[in-house]
C-alpha cells in the first residue's frame, strides 16, 4: 500500500510517498491530476494540506478549522478560515472577498486568497477525476503535534532548529525520513519547493501510516453540498501497532 503526503508548493504540489514494502520517493507535480498517472497512486491513502469540503452558505466557519485551531493553541493562526465555494470563481481579491463576505459574513484574508488557486484545483479534482479516491485533509502543524503526542513543539518550521525538531519526530515512525528530506532537498529547485514543503508532505505520508488509527475533527464531520466531508484528521500513535 502507498501512504502519500501532498503539500502545495510554488512549483505546484510537493509529494512524498512511503510504500508498505519499505520503498519511498518524492516528486513535484504541476497539477494534482498528474498524481493519478503515477504508480504510487495505486492502492493509496493520501493526506493533503488543503481544504476539502467547502461552505456555500451561513455565517459559521467550518467546525474542523475551529477545532484544529483550538488544539494548536499558539500555532492556531496557521489555520486560515476556508473560503466559500462560490468565491473560488473570482480572479480578483476584492471581488472574491466581497463575495465571501456576502455568503459567510467574513472577508477573506490575503493568505487564504493566495491559496485559492490550489483550493479551486483540488475541489475540481475531488469532485471529478478524484472522486472515490481515499484523500484526507490534514494540517501539518497539527500532524507534527499529534505525532509528538501533543507535547508542544519549541521552534518554528521556518528555521533550522524547527526543521530538525520536526524531522526527529517523523524519524521515530519512518526511519527513512532523513534520507527522503535530504534527497528531495537536493533534487528540487528552491524556486519550486522549499524544505518546509517537503517536511509538510513527509508529515502527511507518515501520518497516513496510521490510517486505521486516526482522530477526526470534528468526531462527526459535516458534509458540504457536494457530499464532501469538512474534516481534518490526525494520527493517533498511542492506539496503533508497531511503526515502520
Amino acid at each position: 500500500m502507498n501512504y502519500v503526503g501532498i503539500d502545495g508548493c510554488r512549483g505546484g504540489w510537493c509529494q512524498v510517498w512511503l510504500h508498505s514494502d519499505g520503498s519511498h520517493g518524492s516528486g513535484i507535480l504541476k497539477t494534482i491530476e498528474e498524481w493519478t498517472e503515477l504508480p504510487e497512486s495505486a492502492d493509496a491513502v493520501v493526506f493533503i494540506d488543503m481544504p476539502i469540503g467547502l461552505k456555500e452558505n451561513g455565517p459559521h466557519e467550518r467546525q474542523c478549522d475551529k477545532a484544529a485551531r483550538k488544539l494548536l493553541k499558539k500555532r492556531g493562526s496557521s489555520i486560515f478560515p476556508a473560503p466559500c465555494r462560490q468565491s473560488l470563481a473570482e480572479k480578483d481579491y476584492l471581488a472574491a472577498s466581497d463575495l465571501n463576505q456576502a455568503v459567510t459574513g467574513r472577508r477573506l484574508s490575503k493568505q487564504t486568497y493566495h491559496l485559492m488557486p490550489k483550493i479551486r484545483e483540488l475541489d475540481g479534482f475531488i469532485r471529478g477525476v478524484g472522486r472515490g479516491l481515499d484523500i484526507r485533509e490534514f494540517h501539518p502543524e497539527l500532524g507534527f503535534l499529534a505525532l509528538n503526542r501533543f507535547v508542544p513543539l519549541t521552534h518554528s518550521k521556518k528555521n533550522r532548529a524547527g526543521r530538525e525538531e520536526r524531522l526527529e519526530i517523523l524519524s521515530r515512525y519512518a526511519s527513512c525520513s532523513p534520507a527522503i528530506l535530504s534527497e528531495a532537498a537536493k533534487r528540487f529547485p528552491r524556486n519550486q519547493a522549499g524544505v518546509d514543503d517537503i517536511l509538510d508532505a513527509l508529515c502527511g505520508a507518515v501520518s497516513a501510516l496510521f490510517k486505521d488509527h486516526l482522530v477526526s475533527l470534528p468526531a462527526v464531520p459535516e458534509t458540504d453540498s457536494c457530499g464532501l466531508p469538512m474534516q481534518i484528521v490526525y494520527a493517533d500513535p498511542d492506539n496503533a501497532g508497531p511503526v515502520r
